[in-house]
């Protein structure tokens, strides 16, 4: 009886190893942010919108997380507006998502595994592209996906929202800036876990020179 327990120990502690380094080994390589290459010259200064992570497990009714709960509405409202500019101005849109496919990270969290509930966009966002960028990292560009789509549109501006503004956001910008993109924070449409926290992460975009404007300004601009 004592060699069973033993071994149901060395068992469940073997798993719990195999597990945690998994994880350990999976969240070092999300925050991992792309270099690319440098996109060419275009003769014509097209934009796109980028929409980042509006999910129904980030915003929709399978949030786990009460602040972004509580601002959903009022972000996804602005959200909807800015898309539908973006369509009367025919902007390229892409909405990026994640989801995970690892299946031992799965085991501890399935919130956003690869055809779950959670990784389908919010159902109150206005989906009006075929441009849905899926990733597993928090730079969108870690998907060769995106590249592709922005290279094929001859983009050289992009309008970032979405969430948060510590981790997706903040990776997928400064992907774009390692590309040669001109990044536009939309301030009002990023969500961040707090006040302090968003205002620390706006200092440091500015500060690497990612220009910032609100939502009123995306609105009224012709491109």
């Amino acid at each position: 009886m004592k060699k069973i327990i033993v071994w149901i120990v060395v068992i469940i502690l073997f798993v719990v190893i195999v597990l945690g380094g998994n994880l350990i080994i999976f969240e070092n390589n999300g925050l991992k942010v792309s270099k690319g290459s440098p996109i060419p010259i275009y003769k014509t200064d097209n934009s796109a919108l980028l929409v980042i992570d509006i999910q129904e497990y980030t915003t929709g009714k399978l949030a786990d997380m009460e602040c972004y709960k509580k601002a959903s509405d009022s972000l996804i409202r602005k959200l909807n507006l800015m898309i539908d500019s973006a369509v009367v101005r025919k902007m390229l849109i892409i909405y990026v998502r994640s989801e995970v496919s690892n299946v031992l990270v799965n085991l501890l969290n399935n919130s956003i595994a690869k055809g779950s509930e959670g990784v389908a966009l919010d159902k109150r966002l206005n989906v009006v592209s075929d441009y849905i960028v899926t990733k597993q990292r928090e730079d969108a560009f870690s998907n060769p996906i995106l590249d592709n789509i922005l290279i094929k549109n001859q983009i050289s501006k992009l309008y970032v929202t979405g969430l948060d503004a510590e981790h997706c956001v903040k990776s997928t910008m400064q992907a774009a800036k390692n590309r040669g993109y001109k990044v536009l924070a939309i301030n009002d449409a990023i969500l961040a876990q707090s006040d302090s926290l968003k205002i620390k992460m706006l200092a440091g975009y500015r500060s690497n020179k990612i220009g910032i404007i609100d939502a009123s300004e995306f609105l009224n601009s012709h491109n």
